[in-house]
């Protein structure tokens, strides 16, 4: 079956620039299809796993049997009761939920199963554009989803031809009738609807499941589809909100089942109680519980949900998990082939914010522990020995992109050089000026002439001098002076992105000379526009690195962590 999915998948529809919904509170309309909801729970929990810190309301008040036309076929369910009609209850439910968007699926009822006919379609047109007069009067936005695929195959026998009176049994070419629905809706685009087609995306994915199994198909009764569905139904709007599942639906996180199970168990009780709240007419709808109670039970799901979330991000991290001051370490592999290591906060801070150190992790902890306690994470690329190199540079890019994409961490990392470890976080910030929130620099090598060249007041380094001519494949030591790829030459693109600064130093340094760096940086920067904070350690030498109280260095990372 997964693999039968992972095809149908491929076939999702195209939609429009990926990113999360800028409206919070967003109400679900559609008929017994929505009413079932997983497509809406697929939706919320992916969008809960990937971002639990922002509060979304998913709010589903689909109505089986529900028709935006207002139409209803003689004899609907068995001559009990007719088809509702949306804007019946529409002024009702606006009025209570106080949508800033709302999601719309009709079509499927609409028809009323019969041929098409101009009357039934201009029926559904006004029913879609009193719905929006409506949204508008409150100031929500409407997204409309095209309405899902009608399939003949699995009920053949039950259909009827063209041309008949009277339609007691569904007119064997629905899926006509709501391909026009649907065609006519995403004709709309052009008038500025905002329009995601659920139905070509579906009828697609059935013709290419069909293709390797016959009697495959998304709805053994014609019109309800299960899960795989539901997951076709869904892709549009993941896609459209940039929102990732596995192949089976679940968020794609560790937690991914068990945080759709909370979120289906909260739409489950949100739905029933909304329904009860806003007075819907259909008989035969199980009631709610009160809607204040079943608001309280569903703050204690959403909580969970975000818990296992937030858990599951960091739990991400695979490799040998152990204990590192207090907090979880994990010690893996990067997708480069790469030795790395993280150490994971207990609950990640809002935007999920990180300290990348260039060298030397774990000397002097107290301040990776303080922000550890705030919800930081700390990362450390082992790439010993090259010093920043274009070589460096590039395995930096491939972590930032890994930390970034594949574990979610801030768009912007804290930078942490401990002196050589100063080449690299420089290097590589020049070259990334828009991924960095600050620099915090500890008797940092700024130009390599000083160190380990030894070309001023330092000792210098011989074995790592040479270490620099073969990493920038310099052709002699006069090539090396003379070349501007240092951080003291490259200030520019920092001081223009708005990079911070904090550096902390000895001034009887004599490894790394602070007048030869920390001191040209600073009157650099300076002149440039840019903001450095100096401390200096008087009477200190290269070592001990580090503060006795870090505080300055902790609040000068914590507050400009979210710039």
């Amino acid at each position: 079956m997964r693999r039968l999915l992972s095809l149908v998948f491929c076939f999702a529809a195209a939609t429009l620039t990926a990113a999360p919904p800028e409206q919070r509170r967003i109400l679900f309309l559609g008929d017994s299809i929505t009413y079932a909801g997983t497509y809406i729970q697929i939706i919320e929990a992916a969008l809960i796993a990937q971002h639990p810190d922002k509060e979304y309301e998913l709010l589903n008040l689909g109505l089986a049997s529900e028709t935006v036309s207002g139409l209803s076929e003689e004899g609907h369910a068995g001559g009990k009761f007719p088809r509702p009609n949306l804007h019946e209850r529409l002024d009702r439910v606006l009025a209570a939920v106080k949508p800033q968007l709302v999601i719309a699926c009709y079509g499927m009822n609409c028809g009323i199963y019969h041929p098409l006919s101009e009357e039934r379609a201009r029926a559904y047109q006004q029913g879609i554009a009193r719905l929006r007069e409506k949204a508008a009067a409150i100031g929500a936005s409407v997204l409309h989803l095209t309405p899902p695929v009608f399939d003949p195959a699995p009920i053949a026998a039950r259909l009827l031809p063209a041309g008949l009176d009277a339609y007691p049994q569904p007119y064997s070419g629905y899926n006509d009738v709501l391909s026009a629905y649907a065609q006519w809706l995403l004709d709309q685009r052009a008038q500025g609807w905002q329009v995601l087609d659920v139905h070509n995306a579906m009828k697609t994915a059935l013709a290419a499941a069909r293709g390797a199994d016959p009697a495959f198909t998304f709805a053994k009764d014609g019109v309800h589809p299960d899960a795989a569905g539901h997951l076709v139904m869904a892709r549009p709007l993941l896609e459209h909100w940039g929102l990732k599942t596995t192949a089976d639906g679940l968020p794609d996180h560790a937690f991914g089942a068990d945080i759709f199970n909370l979120i289906k168990q909260k739409q489950t009780l949100l739905r029933d109680a909304w329904l009860t709240e806003t007075r819907h007419l259909r008989p035969g709808v199980k009631a709610g519980l009160p809607l204040s109670e079943a608001q309280a039970k569903a703050r204690e799901l959403d909580a969970k949900a975000r818990e296992l979330a937030r858990a599951a991000q960091s739990a991400a991290f695979s490799g040998t998990v152990s204990e590192w001051q207090g907090f979880t370490r994990h010690d893996f592999t990067t997708q480069a082939g790469l030795s790395a290591v993280v150490v994971a906060p207990r609950q990640a801070a809002p935007g999920r914010p990180w300290v990348w150190h260039g060298e030397f992790f774990g000397h002097k902890p107290t301040p990776d522990v303080a922000l550890l306690a705030r919800g930081f994470h700390i990362a450390y690329l082992k790439v010993p020995d090259l010093l920043g190199s274009p070589q460096a540079v590039m395995h930096w890019n491939g972590f930032y992109a890994e930390m970034t994409g594949r574990y979610g961490l801030a768009a912007k990392a804290a930078l942490v050089g401990l002196s050589r470890g100063g080449l690299y976080c420089y290097n590589w910030a020049a070259a990334n000026p828009g991924k960095v929130s600050c620099i915090y620099a500890d008797a940092p090598v700024c130009d390599f002439k000083s160190w380990p060249g030894g070309k001023g007041k330092g000792k210098g380094d011989p074995k790592n001098w040479e270490r620099v001519l073969k990493l920038w494949a310099f052709p002699d030591e006069a090539a090396a002076l003379a070349a501007r790829v240092n951080p003291v030459d490259n200030l520019a693109p920092l001081a223009k992105a708005g990079v911070p600064l904090l550096h902390v130093y000895g001034d009887d340094d004599e490894v790394v000379p602070w007048e030869e760096n920390t001191g040209v940086i600073a009157e650099r920067y300076r002149a440039l526009g840019g903001s450095i904070t100096l401390i200096a350690k008087h009477g200190i030498g290269h070592h001990p690195h580090g503060l006795e109280d870090s505080a300055p260095i902790v609040e000068f990372i914590a507050r400009h962590a979210a710039r």
